[in-house]
């Protein structure tokens, strides 16, 4: 009897640490986002890190400064806009002008409905629904996913306790906005100098501005459709042997098949509805991994 106390006891412990990810609006804290731009050469990758710092009182509110640096030394700092955390787990993220939004709700539960806006993306109000709410273990620790849907633009949008956006912690609600070309992708995570979160898909939390006229990049290839359901097409350059990978946004491996041809169909039967990324390995050319979304 005692033991079975002992058990149940210890996995509630469990499930409730991966339900508490702790206050994200932290001075302990340091993310780096990799920023994608479009460029008619090429694909730009550059690479910015951001921290709050001082606490600032804005009418009658507690906030405090965000910082973004964009060197590797962690040297130079600029101011970026101020941030708040209140008592119900909301975070509001303001500019420098004082306009003010939600950009994340880690209190809500299944069925739930909120309005989120991010100003530093869009000034369009965004209306969602949560659609479930789990763990997800990251390097060492589980952590409260929060799963939503925009029923305007109907795409999907994914918080993590305590880490914030799969696209960075300033960039939530980006999947929901949509874009036409360019984007964002949380590369690290720290908490008091120890790595909580790395993205599975890049080797390192830093990449300095990348134009390599050497190197092919997304628009060299072509996959489409995108949304996909059933398949999804691949297109080469020229008829090149290359391996293609899928990663759920865990970095779990959920599809790997070696093709030799120009032009492939990769069948998604097994794979459920969400946002993924797809790596390709070749001797050859060398890609960024690529969003792709199945619905």
């Amino acid at each position: 009897m005692k033991y079975f106390i002992l058990v149940c006891f210890s996995l509630l412990n469990l499930l409730a640490g991966a339900q508490s990810g702790g206050m994200i609006v932290d001075n302990a804290n340091l993310w780096s986002t990799l920023d994608i731009h479009c460029l008619p050469q090429g694909t730009s990758y550059t690479s910015y890190f951001i921290r709050f710092t001082e606490d600032t009182l804005i009418e009658g509110l507690n906030y405090k400064k965000i910082e973004r640096c964009n060197d590797d030394l962690l040297v130079s700092w600029d101011e970026y806009g101020f941030i708040r955390e209140d008592s119900e787990n909301r975070v509001f993220l303001r500019n420098p002008v004082d306009e003010e939004g939600l950009i994340y709700n880690f209190g809500v539960d299944i069925g739930d409905s909120l309005q989120a806006k991010n100003i530093y993306l869009n000034n369009d109000l965004l209306y969602f629904v949560v659609v479930n709410v789990d763990s997800v273990l990251l390097l060492n620790d589980y952590k409260k996913r929060i799963i939503l849907y925009e029923y305007l633009n109907q795409k999907e949008e994914v918080w993590i306790e305590g880490v914030g956006s799969y696209f960075g912690i300033l960039n939530s609600c980006n999947n929901a906005y949509g874009s036409a070309c360019g984007s964002f992708e949380a590369l690290c995570f720290e908490n008091n100098g120890t790595l909580i979160y790395q993205n599975p898909a890049y080797s390192e939390c830093y990449y300095s501005a990348t134009v390599d006229s050497g190197i092919s990049f997304e628009q060299d290839i072509k996959i489409y459709p995108n949304p996909a359901q059933h398949y999804v097409t691949v297109e080469f350059p020229i008829e090149v042997s290359s391996e293609i990978e899928i990663f759920n946004l865990e970095g779990k491996k959920i599809f790997k098949k070696m093709y030799f041809d120009k032009k492939v169909n990769v069948i998604l039967h097994d794979v459920d509805k969400g946002i993924y990324m797809m790596k390709f390995n070749s001797l050859i050319f060398s890609y960024p991994p690529y969003k792709l979304i199945v619905d």
